[in-house]
Parts: C-alpha cells; structure tokens; sequence
C-alpha cells in the first residue's frame, strides 16, 4: 500500500485540478485550454447515445462533434427513455469507473485500453458530419493508446483519475448549461426529449442527471482512495 502521505499528495492534486475545471467552466481563457477535454466528453456523451439506441433497436444515423465542443447523435426507434438520459448517464458512468479502475496500475492501464478500442469503433463506425469531431476523436485515441503504452506508476493512475474526474465534471457542467437552455430557450436537448415523451419538466430531468453524476464521482472517489494499491 502507498504511504499516507503519498496518498493525501495525490488527493490534494487530484482535487485540485477538479477545483481548475470548475474555474475553467466560468473564465473564458481556461474554458480554451480545457475545450480539448470537453471534446473526449462529448465522445463519450455520444458514443452513450449511440450504443444505447444501437442496442435498444434504433439506427444510429452518425455521431456529431463539433468545434465548440458540442455534439449530436441522431437516431430512428428505439427506446427514448434510455437512448436520451445515455448521454449524460454514461459519460458519468465512465468518468465514475475511469477514477474507481485506477485505484491499481493494472486498471488504470485497461481502462485506458478500453477508452481507446471505444474510441476506435465509434470513429469506424459513427463519426461523421464534422472535421473537428473526426480530428479530436482521432486524437484522443492516439493520447489514450500513448498513455496506456507509456505512463507506468502514480502518474498512470493520476492521468487515469484526472480524465475521469473531467467526465463527470463535465457532465454536471453540461447539464446545468442544459437546464439554461432548456428553461431559456426553446432548443430541442436530451432534457426536452424525455420531457415530451414522460411530461416531466425539463429540468427535473437536468437536475436527476447532475446529482447522479455528483454521487458517481463522489462514490469512485472514496472507494478509489480507500483501495489505492500498486497492483500493478
């Protein structure tokens, strides 16, 4: 087991750089320098919507990503219940197991793998519609592949978390720019779907996805540092 004091170092980083993400969401400077995570976010956001619809028996037309980091998955059929929350639900579900994998080396590296042969099959099989989107999923594989081959040790299991934490950050922050929209404007969102279809406000279901992804990574969280091992 690492030493304690290892332990809190890593803690403390760790936190901080969620607490600079969350900066970074409200300056316009640093929501630059993070736009490259936010672009790995919406990937997984979509690649969410897709599976789900895929699996559900709904036809995944493309997935969307775009320079501003937004994105848009349609899809004909399936279950709308499931294929609109996926988005949202499952980019938290990864964050949440991307921080809970790495409390050893040897999960931290397969969850890297995994990330990557996702990214792989989504870019094969859905990207489409936008350079951008092609580029940045093409990307984040590569950087994904690179960190799983090369990074050994804490910084593995650091770069592991920190992505994580990014996805559920993310999540959050993209509901309550969710719940904006849906309150403001008329914008057809996941939020606007599922309240069409069950009649409960938009942002009962904007609110339901922030707190789930806040308990997801407060969860892997706490069960990550209570087992931090090398196990690697």
């Amino acid at each position: 087991m690492p030493s304690q004091k290892k332990l809190k170092t890593h803690q403390i980083t760790l936190i901080s750089a969620g607490v600079l993400t969350l900066l970074g969401f409200a300056i316009p400077v640093l929501q630059r320098v993070f736009l490259p995570l936010q672009y790995l976010n919406t990937h997984l956001h979509e690649f969410s919507h897709a599976i789900t619809a895929q699996v559900t028996g709904a036809h995944v037309q493309q997935i969307i990503v775009r320079a501003d980091g937004s994105g848009e998955t349609p899809v004909a059929g399936g279950l709308v219940l499931l294929v609109a929350s996926a988005g949202y639900v499952g980019a938290s579900i990864f964050g949440a197991a991307m921080i809970y994998a790495a409390r050893t080396e040897r999960g931290a590296r397969s969850m890297l793998w995994t990330l990557f042969v996702l990214m792989v099959i989504s870019l094969v099989i859905w990207v489409r519609g936008d350079s951008i989107g092609v580029v940045s999923g093409i990307g984040w594989a590569i950087v994904l592949g690179i960190c799983a081959v090369t990074l050994k040790g804490p910084w593995l299991q650091f770069v592991t978390q920190f992505l994580g934490l990014q996805q559920c950050l993310n999540a959050v922050h993209s509901v309550f720019t969710l719940l904006q929209i849906s309150v403001a404007t008329e914008v057809h969102s996941d939020a606007t779907i599922l309240a069409e279809v069950t009649g409960l406000p938009s942002y009962v279901w904007a609110f339901g996805w922030a707190g789930f992804s806040l308990l997801l990574v407060g969860f892997a969280l706490r069960r990550s540092w209570a087992q931090t091992g090398p196990g690697g």
